[in-house]
C-alpha cells in the first residue's frame, strides 16, 4: 500500500521543523552567547565597583546570575535570532573594549 501525505501535512512538518531549529538556535545564543556576555560582564564589574577587591569580585559574581538570566529572557523574547546574536557580540564586543581599557592592556 502507497501512503502518500497530503500536501498541507508536508507544510506543517516542514514549518514544524523550521520552527524547532529556531528553537535551538535561540538555546545556543542563550546559553553560549549568554556565558560570554556574562563572563565579560562579571569582569568588568569586579574591576569597575568602588570597593575592596575581594569584595568587588563576590558582588560581581552574585550579579552574574541575574545577568544571565536577563540574556536568557532576552533570547526568546526578540523576534529575530539574528538581532539577538548581533546584540550579544556587539555588546561583548563593547565591554571588551572597556575591560582593556580600563585594565590598560592597550
Amino acid at each position: 500500500m502507497d501512503f502518500q501525505l497530503s500536501p498541507w501535512l508536508i507544510k506543517l512538518r516542514i514549518a514544524s521543523s523550521h520552527y524547532r531549529a529556531l528553537v535551538v538556535y535561540r538555546f545556543i545564543a542563550a546559553i553560549v552567547g549568554g556565558y560570554l556576555l556574562t563572563a565579560l560582564s562579571t569582569a568588568v564589574l569586579g574591576v569597575a565597583l568602588p570597593l575592596q577587591p575581594s569584595d568587588a569580585v563576590l558582588l560581581a559574581v552574585s550579579l552574574s546570575i541575574l545577568i544571565y538570566a536577563c540574556i536568557f529572557i532576552y533570547a526568546f523574547s526578540v523576534r529575530s535570532v539574528a538581532k539577538v546574536w548581533i546584540t550579544i557580540l556587539l555588546t561583548s564586543a563593547s565591554l571588551t573594549a572597556l575591560l582593556a581599557f580600563m585594565e590598560e592592556w592597550l
